[in-house]
């Protein structure tokens, strides 16, 4: 799936400044949110990163006294006391999570009164194309966003658009809700263009969609001479909400 900087950055600018923290990001991965929250908040701020299995991350931030990671299954209790942070990030996980309600739930009760979380999601069916067989994108696209990969626990492709509506049957707030679309028009080795490409090719051939599979290639041929005339375009749009945790 595509993960650009730029995404991370996103996240962070739309937690509100005033937060002194502690922040802890709720699939954490190798740490490109908590890297984005650590230039936004200030080097005083305490992050915690939690992933089910204990995650490296990125250079800058395994030195750093005031980030720890923690391994933690999202699907089980978390384990943190009551009110133990100020505000929590949470980004293209809650699709993998089968009982949203209950991890919400868990995110609430670690949260102070008044504390904010940022839901945020990849909404993979809104992924664009320029090509020159759109019926053939929109299958190869739909089929990226229906599969399911061995490590998830559930599967949602279409989760961005539905954050505001779990939001709403969840024990906070819904303070603000946030879009931002990702515009590429270069097609280059491991780019954001790219890397969805691999992620649909994938799930093409780990559903076992034949025909599609079989078209694959031409398709990424077709990318690659949009791309070489200039007339190239990718984007996908992302979605979060900031949630706030009510008094009582």
């Amino acid at each position: 799936m595509p993960c650009g900087l730029e995404r991370h950055l996103n996240l962070a600018e739309a937690l509100p400044i005033h937060i002194r923290g502690p922040v802890v990001d709720l699939g954490c991965g190798s740490g490109p949110t908590l890297r984005a929250l650590r230039e936004r908040l200030g080097p005083e701020v305490k992050l915690v990163g939690v992933e089910r299995y204990p995650p490296v991350l990125v250079k800058g931030l395994a030195a750093d006294p005031k980030v720890h990671t923690v391994a933690a299954d999202l699907n089980e209790a978390l384990p943190f006391a009551d009110a133990s942070f100020e505000a929590a990030v949470c980004q293209n996980t809650l699709e993998c999570l089968p009982d949203k309600r209950a991890f919400l739930r868990e995110v609430a009760r670690v949260m102070v009164t008044g504390g904010h979380l940022l839901l945020g999601h990849t909404d993979f069916d809104t992924m664009v194309f320029n090509s020159s067989d759109i019926d053939l994108t929109r299958r190869l696209v739909h089929a990226n966003a229906d599969t399911q990969e061995a490590w998830m626990d559930a599967s949602d492709g279409t989760i961005g658009r539905k954050l505001v509506a779990i939001a709403r049957h969840s024990p906070f707030e819904l303070a603000r809700t946030f879009a931002w679309v990702e515009v590429h028009t270069s097609f280059e080795e491991d780019g954001a263009a790219h890397t969805a490409v691999r992620s649909i090719a994938g799930a093409v051939r780990r559903d076992r969609r034949e025909e599609l599979a079989q078209r694959l290639d031409e398709w990424v041929e077709d990318l690659r001479s949009l791309a070489g005339r200039g007339e190239f375009l990718f984007s996908v749009n992302d979605y979060a909400v900031l949630l706030r945790k009510p008094s009582g």
